[in-house]
C-alpha cells in the first residue's frame, strides 16, 4: 500500500519535474555570484533610449501582471549608453523616479519611449522634460522640487549601486536586462513566448 502511495505521489510530481527540466541554466539563464535577495523580486533594468527597451515594453507589462502576490517588479533605468552623456541619461531616472512618487509612471514611461522612438525627441534639454511631465500633471515646480528630495536623490542612487554591482559581475552590458531575486539573469534571445517568459520567471522564484 505504501509503494503504490508513493508511486502515485512520483506519478503526480512527474508534470513539475518535467516543467523544470525545460529550463536550462546556461541556455535559458545563469546563475550569479550574489546572495540572493531577501524578498522576492524581478529586476527589469532598461533605458528609455533603447529601441529593444521600447519594442520589449508590453512584454515586460505582461510579466508583471503574471507575477504572484508578493513579488515585486521593479524598473532600474540606467545612465551607461554610449551617445549621450550620463547626466542626460539620469534626468530620465529622475523623471521616472518622479513620476512612480505621483502614481503616474506607466503614463509618464509610455509617453518617454514615445517621446523618443516616434517622434525623435533626445530630452538631452531637461526643459524638454520638464514640459513633458507637465503634460503628465506633474508641473516644474514640482519637478525642481522632487529633484532634490531625499526620497527622489536616495533612489536614484539605488539604481547607480545597482547598476554597478550587477556590471561589476558582467550581468550587465546591455538592456533590456532582467534578474530575479538577484541571483538569476534570464537569457531573452532564448524566449519564444510570453507564456515561456512569464514560466521561467515563476520557475527561478522558486528556485
Amino acid at each position: 500500500m505504501i509503494k503504490k502511495l508513493k508511486y502515485g505521489i512520483a506519478l503526480l510530481l512527474l508534470p513539475l519535474i518535467a516543467l523544470a527540466a525545460e529550463f536550462e541554466e546556461g541556455k535559458h539563464y545563469s546563475t550569479l555570484s550574489l546572495e540572493k535577495s531577501a524578498e522576492a523580486k524581478v529586476t527589469e533594468f532598461f533605458s528609455f533610449y533603447c529601441p529593444h527597451c521600447y519594442r520589449f515594453e508590453p512584454v515586460a507589462q505582461a510579466l508583471e501582471k503574471s507575477l504572484p502576490e508578493g513579488v515585486a517588479f521593479e524598473k532600474s533605468h540606467v545612465n551607461f549608453l554610449g551617445g549621450l552623456s550620463p547626466q542626460t541619461q539620469s534626468n530620465l531616472s529622475y523623471a521616472y523616479i518622479i513620476a512612480e512618487h505621483h502614481g503616474k509612471e506607466k503614463a509618464v514611461a509610455a509617453n518617454i519611449f514615445k517621446a523618443i522612438h516616434q517622434q525623435n525627441q533626445r530630452f538631452t534639454d531637461i526643459k524638454d522634460l520638464k514640459a513633458l511631465m507637465a503634460v503628465n500633471g506633474i508641473d516644474e515646480a514640482q519637478f525642481d522640487a522632487a529633484m532634490v528630495s531625499m526620497p527622489v536623490i536616495a533612489a536614484e542612487k539605488q539604481m547607480i549601486d545597482a547598476q554597478e554591482k550587477f556590471s561589476n559581475i558582467g550581468a550587465l552590458s546591455g538592456v533590456p536586462t532582467f534578474i530575479v531575486n538577484d541571483k538569476y539573469k534570464l537569457n531573452t534571445s532564448a524566449i519564444r513566448s510570453q507564456e515561456e517568459f512569464n514560466e521561467l520567471v515563476s520557475y527561478l522564484l522558486k528556485k
